[in-house]
């Protein structure tokens, strides 16, 4: 769910300089989440289709964001359309079919480059500067938010599915802890263990009053500003409670996202859990203001990638 709000937000930011329609071999969820963006957007059953569909539309830009962009649809693309073709968040070989490829937080260490291949001719873009933030995060960012001496306001979210079920891993724990707390906690739109979550508050019915479980929000930039502390999975929503000032403790769900954060963030395991208190006691997090956390210029390049994207169309040089 993360690349469909990227995708969203991006296209949002270039709305008033391009016609834009969304094609998606995902379910009716994600369907219905571009749909309420404001995009026309189209359902199709596989890469075959989507490649007959690009060639009818005929567009100046083709635009991906998935972490498994399939090479040879990329290959055909570059071959057979006049567009230009971007690829956001890909980790495939596609990437070299492209004309730009963007990464934020994998491939660089969190380093802030961009640099063409010469070989291919792709222009890349790595770091976190690169993310694309919808405008709220922004406007919170610089109202300016000082370090809570306290951590009163807890905030949990793990993405569209959590897969690992994180969610009530944390919350259990943080329910256990010998003093109140208040925790928001949101489920995604593909979080399949909400009875799991309902157990944990019957189990602990003396703090249920102080959980509030929330779902399809538009404010997660306030309830991220507002809270003292952000527990979540590495990716997107955990630059984005920096960026409004907020520290974060991260916890993966697979392999990749440990490797990636290893060494760059606060970081827990799910079997774990049990160290959240102690954390919490020593304001053990990652902070926005740390050293290496503001050289990322978190979301600082979404004005280039625009400018560069529109620039790179094929029929206007």
């Amino acid at each position: 769910m993360g690349h469909v709000q990227q995708s969203t937000t991006f296209a949002k930011l270039l709305r008033d300089k391009a016609d834009i329609s969304f094609l998606t071999k995902s379910d009716d969820t994600t369907l219905r989440i571009i749909r309420e963006s404001g995009f026309a957007a189209k359902q199709l059953p596989s890469d075959v289709a989507i490649l007959h569909e690009l060639k009818v539309l005929n567009p100046d830009i083709v635009i991906f964001d998935k972490l498994d962009v399939d090479e040879s649809l990329a290959r055909d693309i570059n071959g057979t359309l006049d567009a230009s073709l971007v690829i956001f968040t890909n980790l495939t070989g596609a990437n070299k079919y492209a004309d730009i490829a963007v990464t934020a937080d994998i491939g660089s260490r969190f380093e802030n480059v961009s640099y063409v291949d010469d070989k291919t001719k792709t222009l890349y873009y790595y770091g976190p500067k690169y993310w694309i933030l919808r405008p709220e995060f922004y406007e919170y960012h610089n109202k300016g938010k000082a370090r809570s001496r306290r951590v009163e306001n807890v905030l949990l979210m793990f993405g569209g599915s959590d897969p690992l079920n994180l969610t009530s891993a944390a919350l259990q724990e943080l329910l256990g802890l010998d003093r109140s707390l208040h925790i928001d906690v949101i489920l995604g739109a593909q979080f399949k263990r909400e009875a799991d979550v309902q157990s944990i508050l019957r189990r602990s019915s003396d703090k249920r009053k102080s959980v509030t479980i929330h779902r399809n929000i538009k404010n997660v930039a306030e309830l991220m500003f507002r809270a003292d502390l952000v527990i979540g999975s590495p990716g997107l929503s955990v630059f984005e409670a920096l960026c409004v000032g907020t520290p974060v403790i991260v916890m993966p769900q697979d392999a990749l996202q440990r490797d990636t954060y290893d060494g760059f963030m606060r970081m827990i395991e799910k079997d774990e859990a049990g160290k959240l208190g102690g954390m919490i006691e020593r304001a053990d997090f990652t902070y926005p203001d740390d050293a290496h956390i503001v050289r990322m210029e978190i979301g600082q390049g979404v004005d280039e990638l625009v400018n560069v994207i529109l620039g790179s169309v094929k029929s206007y040089r």
